[in-house]
């Protein structure tokens, strides 16, 4: 005859081992360390310190809600941060130690494109994914590269904010653009898809370059006055009141001033109290954190005051070369079912269309090149206009 008593408590200790078994798969847990090298001192604080900003708030963000499910274990990440500070050789050491020590799956910045060179062959040797806004890579091709599978750029095509830049220079009536930047790498990849967006609009450029520790720009805007009906400057960002000063002393007659990422404001208070005698406008290839034009950009702008208090200036909006991707990082893990094979996860991430904060974000065609919106902000006689330029995704 059986025993059902017996029966009876071999069937509990079933049903208690298959929710014990439960419960121990949804309390798995891991960490999945990523690293930035990003220019945190130095010369070029000013475009490091916003995506640095960004990333430990998308980090914290992320952790904050519990992390994410990849599999039958629930992960949070881990940031390693490293100051390259602008230099060649440090971004390179602190590249190193990213990969070798800290063993990190994926790394963001450098944020300077000159710096992009030689850190990634260091992060595509080690199999690690890299996330930068570098032009290099763009006009080198890597993006495209299936021996650098494992290389996203974070920033639009560059033919896509210059075309962003022709619609400025189409308001303000340009034909003849004399382009002012500083002497280096990053501008001269930038210059190349310039003067080709510019060309088929209809509009001539000439490249004016400065060297580093330029503090007179005289001489520049008096041969742009010789060449040219209008100016457009690159970077860096933090000489651009000092030139459009100079272009106002010296070509007040100028058609307009157009710039790369700059602070609208110093149109709207004018030159030493006075109001600009031409047009000014601003592209970003990025949404407009102080301009917001859609509502996710007006709320992440109040989290990000609450976040970092501090963090302003005109580069603020260089935090969309990070936050929404460090997201994006979390989803393809999720979609390729690994937070080990980069290979996979980097096949899911250039497939991936993701909603973010800076709109529809994608690497259009399969081509590791970012989309997002982009804004252009223009001010005429005293009064500032702000609009979308809408992703391609």
């Amino acid at each position: 005859m059986r025993n059902w008593s017996k029966v009876a408590s071999y069937v509990g200790a079933i049903a208690l081992s298959a929710t014990v078994s439960v419960a121990s798969a949804q309390t798995k847990t891991g960490t999945v360390k990523i690293g930035s090298n990003i220019e945190l001192s130095g010369n070029f604080v000013a475009v490091g310190g916003p995506p640095a900003t960004a990333i430990r708030m998308a980090v914290k963000e992320i952790n904050d809600r519990g992390g994410f499910v990849v599999g039958d274990t629930t992960y949070k990440f881990q940031l390693i941060e490293a100051d390259d500070k602008g230099v060649a050789a440090t971004a390179v050491s602190e590249m190193l130690r990213l990969v070798e020590d800290e063993k990190v799956k994926a790394v963001f910045g450098p944020m300077l494109g000159a710096l992009a060179g030689p850190t990634g062959e260091i992060s595509n040797s080690a199999k690690v994914l890299h996330f930068t806004p570098s032009s290099l890579w763009q006009v080198n091709g890597y993006l495209a590269d299936a021996a650098r599978p494992l290389f996203f750029d974070t920033q639009v095509a560059l033919t896509q904010v210059a075309s962003t830049d022709v619609e400025g220079m189409k308001q303000i009536g340009a034909k003849k653009v004399a382009f002012i930047a500083l002497d280096d790498e990053t501008t001269k990849s930038n210059f190349v898809p310039f003067q080709k967006v510019m060309a088929e609009a209809g509009i001539a450029v000439e490249a004016i370059l400065f060297p580093a520790g330029t503090t007179d720009f005289s001489s520049y805007v008096t041969r742009a006055k010789s060449s040219a009906d209008a100016i457009y400057y690159l970077y860096p960002q933090a000489l651009a009141p000092d030139v459009l000063r100079t272009v106002v002393d010296l070509f007040p007659n100028a058609k307009g001033f157009g710039a790369r990422a700059t602070d609208p404001n110093i149109a709207l208070k004018g030159i030493n109290g006075k109001p600009l005698p031409f047009p000014y406008f601003t592209s970003f290839n990025t949404p407009s954190v102080d301009y917001p034009v859609t509502d996710k950009v007006r709320d992440f702008s109040a989290r990000l005051k609450a976040f970092s208090p501090n963090l302003s200036g005109p580069t603020v909006s260089f935090v969309f070369f990070a936050y929404d991707f460090v997201y994006m990082l979390a989803e393809s893990m999720k979609v390729a079912g690994t937070v080990d094979d980069t290979i996979k996860i980097g096949q899911a991430l250039t497939a991936l269309k993701f909603d973010g904060v800076a709109g529809r974000v994608c690497f259009p065609g399969g081509i590791r090149i970012a989309s997002m919106d982009g804004s252009l902000i223009t001010v005429r006689d005293g009064k500032l206009e702000a609009k979308l330029a809408p992703s391609g995704c």
